[in-house]
C-alpha cells in the first residue's frame, strides 16, 4: 500500500491539495513515528510449532557502528485473495504469545513483490518490534498535501508530504538525531508503512509518504490520505 520515505525530491513532483476529495464515509487514520528496537530479537531462540504460512526469516543490515548484522523476523504468506486484516488476524493469536519486554510490541507491515507487469503487490506480512511511545502522532499533523509524478523524467510513485506542528516538528528532529542509523517506523492505522534507516537529523517537520504503484489508483489512494490527515476529529 504505502512506503514511507524520509527523504524526497519534490523537482520531480507537483503539488496537488485535494481539496475535492470527497470525504463522506472515510475513517479517521491515525499516524504514529516510533523507534524500531533491532537489538531485541524475539524469533532468536526456537519457538516451537510455527503456525500455517509462518516462517522465521533472516535479513542484513548495518549496525549503528557500520558493522553488518543479521536480524530475524516472523513473516506470513497470504493466501489468495486474504486481504491484510485476515492475515492479520490470522498472524497476531501467534504473536501474541511470544514475551516482549516492557514498552515493547509487534507491530506488521507488508512484504512487497513485483507482479508480471513490474507493478509491486503485497505477497505477505511480516513482523518489527518497537519501543517506547510515539515521537509524533496524527495529532501533530498540520498539513498533507500530494505530490505527482511531473511527466518529466522516469515515472514515480505518488507522495503524500506531510507537515508537522511546531511541537512534532522539534520531537521528530531531535529523535532522528538520537537515533542516527537505527530505524524509525511510520505507522498508519497500525500497520507499518516503512521502516527507514535515519541517515541524519532532519529539522524542518516534514514527513513524506510514497504510494506503492504508479497508476491511478495510488493517486486516488495518495488523495484520501492526504484529506484525512488534514482533517481534524470534531
Amino acid at each position: 500500500m504505502l512506503l514511507v520515505a524520509l527523504a524526497l525530491s519534490p523537482s520531480a513532483c507537483t503539488k496537488k491539495k485535494d481539496d475535492a476529495v470527497d470525504l463522506a464515509g472515510l475513517r479517521p487514520i491515525t499516524m504514529e513515528i516510533v523507534v524500531v528496537d533491532d537489538e531485541l530479537e524475539p524469533f532468536a531462540k526456537p519457538t516451537g510449532t510455527l503456525p500455517e504460512s509462518v516462517s522465521v526469516r533472516a535479513e542484513q543490515r548495518l549496525s549503528r557502528s557500520g558493522l553488518p548484522v543479521t536480524l530475524q523476523y516472523a513473516m506470513l504468506i497470504k493466501k489468495p485473495g486474504e486481504t491484510y486484516v485476515q492475515a492479520k488476524e490470522r498472524f497476531s493469536p501467534w504473536l501474541s504469545t511470544l514475551p516482549l519486554p516492557a514498552g515493547h510490541r509487534f507491530v506488521l507491515g507488508d512484504v512487497m513483490e513485483e507482479d508480471e507487469t513490474g507493478e509491486p503487490r503485497p505477497i505477505g506480512l511480516r513482523t518489527y518490534v518497537v519501543a517506547g511511545g510515539a515521537i509524533v502522532t496524527h495529532a501533530n499533523v498540520v498539513d498533507a498535501m500530494v505530490l505527482e509524478d511531473d511527466g518529466k523524467g522516469p515515472v514515480q510513485a505518488p507522495v503524500v508530504l506531510v507537515t508537522l506542528d511546531a511541537a512534532g516538528g522539534e520531537r521528530f528532529h531531535a529523535a532522528t538525531r538520537e537515533h542516527v542509523k537505527e530505524r524509525l517506523a511510520i505507522v498508519v492505522n497500525d500497520k507499518a508503512m516503512s521502516v527507514p534507516v535515519v541517515q541524519g537529523p532532519i529539522p524542518g517537520g516534514r514527513v513524506s509518504i510514497s504510494m506503492h504503484g504508479y497508476d491511478e489508483h495510488a493517486v486516488a489512494e495518495a488523495r484520501r490520505l492526504a484529506a484525512v490527515l488534514r482533517r481534524k476529529p470534531n
